[in-house]
């Protein structure tokens, strides 16, 4: 598995370090990373007539936070920056395994939060992921959670969001050996107000120099992102049976 994503032509993305005066009296620079995405990976091989079926299934993908909004930080990393590399990575991929895909953010700015739920509902797409990093309090703290919203008003798709997201999880933790924080039920707002089996992602800790050392490896970040798409194309797959 290392072999195949080492072959890869991928660029991940490069520091480019932009000083950044803080409101302090002493106006010490902070140092922030930029993401520079080069190359996209290469093609992964698929049955033409797989790739037509699934491409009558569109997925939208959340590239969480943005613009002013960074999400959690580390000292040189930026949760908004890693969220929208992840999901440039979960889009190629789904595109290779034939998937149709819309993101609600393809750039460094803001989206608020109804609109990327509105966005997805007018969309009329057969799943939604939001994809992002986390922080602690603790540096200790460590894995990969995912998120699913607990309606009882629609259970069917309550059902379904589970499954999506244990499935989405399993392929995850198979592909990375991270930590399993399990699946959880959460009220964020963009899992909430979609209309679709919906999910968040939190690919690991930024607080964590452990899981950090990893989320800067390109390799690492590209099993985590095929993760994701093998979860979702195994959850489209099953519906569909």
């Amino acid at each position: 598995m290392k072999a195949f994503f080492s072959r890869i032509p991928y660029v991940f993305f490069g520091l480019l370090f932009v000083f950044q005066l803080t409101s302090c009296s002493h106006r010490t620079p902070r140092i922030e990373e930029q993401p520079v995405i080069i190359e996209e990976p290469s093609l992964i091989a698929y049955s033409p007539i797989i790739k037509r079926q699934h491409a009558k299934k569109l997925i939208i993908i959340d590239a969480g936070h943005g613009g002013d909004d960074a999400g959690a930080e580390s000292t040189n990393y930026t949760e908004k920056h890693l969220n929208l590399t992840t999901a440039r990575l979960v889009r190629t991929y789904l595109k290779q395994l034939g998937y149709s895909t819309a993101m609600t953010r393809n750039a460094d700015f803001f989206v608020p939060l109804d609109k990327r739920a509105s966005f997805a509902n007018s969309k009329n797409p057969d799943l939604f992921v939001s994809l992002h990093y986390n922080s602690a309090p603790s540096k200790k703290a460590e894995g990969i959670e995912i998120y699913y919203y607990q309606s009882d008003k629609d259970t069917q798709r309550t059902a379904q969001s589970k499954v999506l997201a244990s499935t989405v999880l399993d392929q995850v933790i198979q592909n990375t050996s991270a930590k399993s924080r399990g699946v959880r039920t959460g009220n964020f707002a963009v899992i909430r107000e979609t209309n679709m089996p919906a999910i968040l992602v939190e690919g690991g800790f930024l607080t964590n120099e452990k899981e950090i050392k990893n989320i800067k490896d390109p390799i690492y970040l590209k099993k985590l992102a095929w993760g994701v798409a093998q979860g979702i194309d195994q959850f489209l797959s099953k519906k569909a049976g």
